[in-house]
């Protein structure tokens, strides 16, 4: 039995920002990175099958919030560990709230990037600003539109830069940020926009530097942010902007640092922000200024840190940053002011947390969002409602990921934006369970913790099932209710912990199960109170250590299990008191190494074992006495490689998993198996290059496991298989062929006549087929009535009326299901000759408004692909998918599958059969 192997890169992963919360930033390479090679579109179309073909991607899995490092399917349930504190479903940066339940209105936009300003359109519609990339799997830059519907609309103004700001205004969308291009037009940081079309109005007032806040009234549109110049006048941080020339007015409250809250009520405008002065007067970050003369008002609550967001209803302006204090009280991170008096009131939610970005305000509740865990009294992740009389949360509590920037009310939908990647899910502390059918949590938690906290988060690095136990193994104090060091033993129901306690000192790994013994691997020094160094058995059912002590040099990163023999790969340079380079075979009785000694150069970090042969990953370049670029197949007799050479170009192959006759790996790598393939890819067990099966992840993989024909993947990518999924995805295992109609035609002459065989591949879309016999390929034609039979799947036809001479045509006349009719061939047994190398012979019609036949000839027994590519050489029509005997065949699609019909424009046809490939040009008209 294998058990998952975790990655040696969960703890060697480039540094820096996480790319999910730096979506549509460049990221860096690792000094574990190469660059990589790029290739030609000759070199690309004939060598690259499959490329950035889209796989069947599971939308509805949930999503962590930070790594997994370990996954295992056990029946209907997908058991996740890594280091994570939540999991939801995948809503992206921006997502509409029903304001009484609190739950996710769909569709969501997923929004991919962070959404910093929300506006409703006045018809049900909402306007979002930003720095995000794509929405609804769409290019959007930092600027989009959803319709009443929840749908993405056309509105795309494009914004080169974030945009921190929004404010609608009749038929105009006000924006602000860091941009210096949007709607088609040079605008420096602030921007009309027609709701409409989306295209810059000639309004410009060209601010010097980032606008952070817009706020319409009248005949007049307030500005705040960094600047010192705009609408062609020098303005420190705030300004009054003409509605209709964008020419600053004389109002000009002069404040001596940034502006980031702009309100409106009546004659007075709020402002918030850093400053220390405004109109004229001492304010410390807050101020109410008269809308004829720019001056502060007497009004003055004094807040003593900075502000982010401003709200007013009637009497009352709430305020939100990360201040401490109010008017001389303990306010945090928000307040209730007097609209008249300037005093603060008794109104005291008080947040923990930095700061609250966001604040809305409808009827008798306060919306507010940060980056809170509480507030109003009661636990809140990011978002609460407020009772705008007591300040105690009420009952609402849609529970988001990360950080809420942005908020807005309309009716009975309130929409959220920030830096989340979900809302609506449940706290899980680095360990879960995930339904597989409708991929949400389920109610098993076992609520991995560390004690004391200032000894880091919990991680859960191993797992492992078996019969009724998830065996656990990671970085954690307690589980499943009860103390547990570093392992335990969990109910699958409940998610208690069991009696089963080892007392592990140090950090588990990796963990291996055979019979009644359960392995582990890690960077422990005891188990039970004996010394065992990284490496150690226990009894499964008493969690007792066993006398097994092999006491590796250090950490073992995998295990791998095969009859009496266990190896593990690591960072260690002995074991068993033996030299051992990163891998070592152990004599599962008594601990001692056997002869068997690859001598990678470089650690190991994923093992996987099948059919006499040791599958290994990691970092290394060589093993095995042979040059192996990070993967290679070791014999398990001899330790020596093997000639498979799958040959891993860029990073470490971080995990491998076996599933039939394929080997899948993870990692960073940008080639294997003679592939382009980014991160992950699917390998030949026997040849080791690579299948057209390539979900071309944009970032590192860590973890994989292959169960009833899906590939669960985690790593710290945002994008796999052609979908934004952050860190966490679930797709077909097999990279399954548009069918082709007919896939096989062909015709032989027999002692019995003449035999006919041919498949559909879509055999559902074919309803009745008629035999037609001719003397010459143009015909006159004529119905026959052969004798038929089906052969595992391949309908056999004999025609006993012929002379033998094979002088004559067949062709299949199909009536489709939608009442159609095709007409596929003509074949004759005459053209049969012994086919020397596998060839196309024919593609016809060439040009084709889409539907194609294609002759083609197959001269050794073994698999056959024939593909349909484009000029990017992406797979859009896999048409045969099978292993063929020697001789001719005929393959006919009508153009349709999976993705639509074909655009017109050129295309190849490639016939990848044992040993030769061949290519075809194909032109598409309409």
């Amino acid at each position: 039995m294998r058990t998952p192997i975790r990655s040696l890169m969960s703890r060697l992963e480039p540094g820096g920002e996480s790319p999910v919360r730096a979506a549509g930033r460049a990221r860096g390479p690792s000094r574990w990175s190469c660059v990589p090679v790029m290739l030609g579109l000759a070199v690309l179309l004939l060598w690259s099958p499959g490329v950035g073909r889209t796989q069947t991607v599971n939308t509805a899995m949930w999503v962590p919030n930070g790594g997994i490092t370990s996954i295992v399917r056990d029946g209907g349930t997908i058991y996740i560990g890594g280091s994570f504190t939540y999991v939801g479903p995948l809503t992206g940066g921006a997502v509409a709230i029903d304001a009484s339940t609190g739950a996710s209105q769909q569709p969501v936009p997923q929004v991919e990037g962070s959404v910093y300003s929300v506006a409703p359109d006045g018809s049900g519609g909402w306007y979002l600003g930003g720095s995000f990339t794509a929405v609804r799997g769409q290019p959007r830059n930092n600027l989009a539109h959803l319709s009443a519907a929840g749908s993405l609309t056309a509105w795309n103004p494009d914004a080169n830069g974030s945009v921190s700001t929004l404010a609608v205004s009749g038929s105009t969308v006000y924006t602000g940020g860091s941009f210096t291009s949007v709607g088609g037009q040079p605008r420096n940081r602030i921007a009309a926009l027609d709701a409409v079309s989306g295209a810059a109005t000639a309004w410009n007032p060209n601010a010097n530097t980032v606008v952070t806040a817009i706020a319409v009234s009248g005949g007049m549109v307030y500005a705040g942010g960094q600047f010192t110049s705009i609408g062609g006048q020098p303005r420190n941080y705030i300004a009054a902007l003409d509605a209709a020339s964008g020419a600053a007015t004389a109002w000009n409250p002069n404040a001596n640092s940034f502006v980031n809250a702009l309100a409106v009520s009546g004659s007075t405008v709020y402002a918030g922000g850093r400053f220390l002065s405004i109109g004229g007067q001492a304010r410390n970050r807050v101020a109410a200024l008269d809308t004829a003369s720019g001056g502060a008002t007497a009004w003055n609550p004094n807040v003593n840190d900075w502000v982010y967001a401003l709200a007013v209803n009637g009497g009352t302006v709430y305020v939100a940053g990360v201040f401490g204090s109010v008017g001389g009280q303990p306010r945090s991170r928000i307040a209730a002011v007097n609209a008249a008096g300037g005093v603060v009131t008794a109104w005291n939610p008080n947040a923990n947390g930095a700061f609250i970005r966001a604040l809305a305000v409808s009827g008798g509740t306060v919306y507010a969002g940060g980056d809170f865990t509480s507030i109003g009294g009661q636990p809140r992740n990011r978002i609460a409602a407020l009772d705008a009389a007591s300040g105690a949360a009420t009952g609402w509590n849609p529970n988001a990921e990360d950080n809420v920037f942005a908020l807005a009310v309309s009716g009975g939908t309130v929409y959220a934006g920030g830096d989340f990647i979900s809302v609506g899910g449940v706290a899980r502390s680095s360990i879960a369970a995930l339904d597989a059918a409708t991929g949400a949590a389920t109610a098993w938690d076992p609520n991995a913790i560390v004690t004391p906290a200032s000894a880091g988060p919990p991680s859960v690095n191993a797992l492992a099932v078996s019969g009724g136990t998830v065996y656990v193994g990671g970085y954690f104090t307690g589980i499943g209710g009860q103390e547990r060091n570093f392992v335990a033993a969990l109910d699958p129901a409940t998610g208690a912990a069991t009696a089963w306690n080892p007392d592990v000192l140090g950090t588990v790994k990796a963990i291996a199960l055979s019979g009644g013994t359960v392995y582990i691997g890690g960077g422990f020094e005891t188990v039970g109170g004996q010394v065992r160094t990284s490496l150690a058995a226990i009894d499964a059912a008493s969690g007792a250590v066993t006398p097994w002590a092999p006491n590796a040099g250090h950490e073992v990163r995998a295990l791998a299990v095969s009859g009496g023999t266990i190896y593990a790969g690591g960072t260690f340079n002995s074991v068993g008191g033996q030299t051992r380079n990163y891998l070592a075979a152990l004599d599962a009785a008594t601990g001692a190494p056997t002869a068997w000694n690859p001598n990678p150069n470089f650690p190991v970090a994923a093992l996987a074992v099948s059919g006499g042969t040791v599958y290994a990953g990691g970092l290394f370049t060589t093993i095995g006495g042979q040059p192996r670029n990070r993967i290679a197949a070791l014999g398990e007799a001899t330790g020596a490689a093997t000639a498979w050479n799958a040959n891993a170009v860029g990073g470490a192959v971080n995990d491998l998993e076996l599933s039939g006759t394929t080997v899948y790996a993870g990692g960073f790598f940008t080639s294997i198996g003679g592939q382009p393939r980014n991160n992950i890819a699917a390998l030949d067990m026997v040849s080791g290059t690579a299948t057209i099966w390539n979900p071309n992840a944009d970032w590192i993989v860590n973890t994989l496991a292959v169960s009833g024909g899906v590939a669960y993947v985690s790593g710290a990518f945002t994008h796999i298989g052609g979908q934004f999924r952050p860190y966490f995805a679930a797709m077909s295992a097999e990279d399954l062929p548009t069918p082709a109609l007919l896939a096989q035609f062909e015709a032989t002459t027999t002692n019995e006549g003449t035999v006919l065989r041919w498949r559909f591949d879509d055999a559902g879309r074919v309803t009745a087929v008629a035999v037609e016999r001719a003397s010459h390929a143009a015909g006159p034609w004529v119905s026959i009535a052969p004798e038929l039979r089906d052969e595992s799947g391949v309908t056999v036809a004999v025609d006993r009326t012929t002379d033998g001479s094979g002088d004559h045509f067949y062709r299949l006349v199909a009536r489709l299901a939608d009442g159609s009719q095709m007409v596929f061939g003509p074949v004759s047994p005459s053209r049969r000759e012994r086919v020397t190398g596998s060839d196309l012979r024919l593609v016809s019609p060439n040009p084709t408004s889409g539907r194609i036949e294609v002759d083609y000839g197959v001269a050794r027994e073994g698999r056959v692909r024939l593909d349909l590519l484009d000029l990017s050489g992406r797979v859009v029509g896999a048409l045969v998918d099978r292993v063929h005997a020697p001789g001719r065949y005929l393959a006919a699609w009508d153009g349709t599958g999976g993705r639509g019909r074909l655009s017109p424009g050129l295309y190849f046809v490639r016939l990848m059969a044992p040993s030769q490939m061949a290519v075809e040009k194909l032109a598409v008209t309409r």
